[in-house]
């Protein structure tokens, strides 16, 4: 910043005349160094600072966040698959064995976010936002596969009502992650 208040020349621009300064650092600047954003006329610098860290995770945190949700989907997966094949075991009936899985995987978005925001160290990225809806489809698909091979029938994880259970659990999951 300029210590004269009476200098009306831009800063990397001396020959040039300008009375606009930098909406950030309050810089004076040209038209020909301005960066105009979504909130006014910036300086080259102030333009390029991009998005502040706690927003965006690096390549590193965001691969280590996709590993521990893998880990953590088959881990979940097969804790699942064992819930749905007790609740087929026990003789509740077609129908409420299935929404009572149903339920089980939609209530199971809440926890499995919240892991997911703590894999990624309480980033605000909406790139875990994916990662969240990926982990809950892994759990439902691991769960799909181990509960099939205890022999719970197919039709269990193949229906209207399971695929509801499924989209809100993501649904609840994404938002808990939710920059």
């Amino acid at each position: 910043m300029t210590n004269d208040p009476f200098d009306t020349t831009c800063l990397r621009h001396p020959e040039t005349a300008s009375n606009l300064r930098c909406g950030r650092c309050d810089d004076l600047i040209c038209p020909q160094c301005m960066v105009q954003s979504p909130v006014g006329a910036r300086c080259p610098d102030c333009a390029s600072i991009g998005q502040a860290p706690i927003f965006r995770a690096t390549p590193g945190e965001l691969t280590t966040t996709i590993a521990i949700s893998i880990g953590g989907a088959v881990v979940l997966g097969i804790a699942y698959a064992l819930v749905v094949w007790l609740l087929w075991s026990m003789p509740l009936g077609y129908r409420v064995g299935n929404v009572a899985a149903a339920l089980v995987i939609g209530l199971a978005g809440a926890p499995v976010g919240e892991f997911v925001r703590r894999a990624g160290k309480y980033k605000l990225d909406a790139r875990l936002r994916v990662v969240a809806a990926v982990t809950m489809f892994a759990i439902w698909t691991t769960g799909f596969i181990v509960a099939v091979a205890l022999g719970v029938w197919i039709d269990v994880f193949l229906n209207i009502v399971a695929y509801i259970g499924l989209g809100v659990g993501i649904y609840v999951a994404m938002n808990r992650v939710r920059p």
